[in-house]
């Protein structure tokens, strides 16, 4: 686990602001026996009946998130596009290779670059395309050499690195927990300057984990 990150399910949850129900039965059946089974394998085995998953589960969790959500891919290809992928790239985890892009009904695997545009492979047709691609997943750095999500950039200041502090959000560059310089600064009566001196770093360190707690615990999305 060390150096991979590792979260309970109201964490994955949290972060990636996706249901509970919702990212569980992406893990596990349904009680009910509803649905069309998970789709994802946690890297961690249950811990006393609940759930632990690594930094790669989490990012599973959110590019599937993001591909419904944000570009309304069909359940149904979101499915099929990361077992084909799974073959494809060699990996358990392909929704966290980097050369992954969605024009919101099909999936693509990025296969070579052509004079400023982008040919990209159906994953489910094979069939190729020429597409100018405007976006790709955001807020995420990646790996040169694996392809893989190496850190979560997940809020101005502040960032998800597996390698660090177990994978808690902390502000970026310095390592410090979030949640640790959060219960200072509400400790000292919303002192920047003394939270700021207090843990080395600067009051905008402070005023982005404050920010991103208020965020972090507010209300999640159905």
């Amino acid at each position: 686990m060390l150096g991979n990150g590792i979260y309970v399910l109201a964490e994955i949850s949290r972060l990636t602001q996706l249901h509970p129900s919702r990212v569980r039965s992406w893990f596990k059946e349904r009680p009910d026996g509803s649905g069309h089974g998970p789709i994802f394998q946690s890297d961690y085995p249950p811990v006393r009946g609940d759930y632990a998953f690594s930094f790669y589960d989490l990012i599973d969790v959110l590019v599937a998130g993001q591909f419904r959500d944000k570009h309304n891919v069909p359940m149904s290809i979101v499915r099929k596009a990361h077992h084909i992928l799974q073959e494809e790239l060699n990996t358990k985890h392909p929704f966290c290779h980097s050369n992954l892009y969605t024009d919101g009904k099909r999936i693509f695997n990025l296969a070579a670059s052509k004079i400023g545009s982008t040919i990209l492979s159906d994953v489910l047709s094979h069939q190729q395309f020429f597409l100018h691609i405007k976006e790709q997943l955001n807020h995420i750095d990646y790996n040169e050499i694996t392809k893989l999500a190496a850190k979560w950039r997940i809020s101005p200041g502040v960032v998800v690195d597996p390698s660090v502090n177990m994978g808690k959000p902390v502000i970026e560059n310095t390592g410090t927990a979030t949640h640790i310089i959060t219960r200072q600064y509400e400790a000292n009566s919303n002192n920047l300057e003394l939270v700021a001196d207090l843990y080395g770093i600067s009051e905008n360190d402070v005023l982005n984990a404050v920010k991103f707690e208020g965020w972090y615990t507010g209300k999640l999305v159905a």
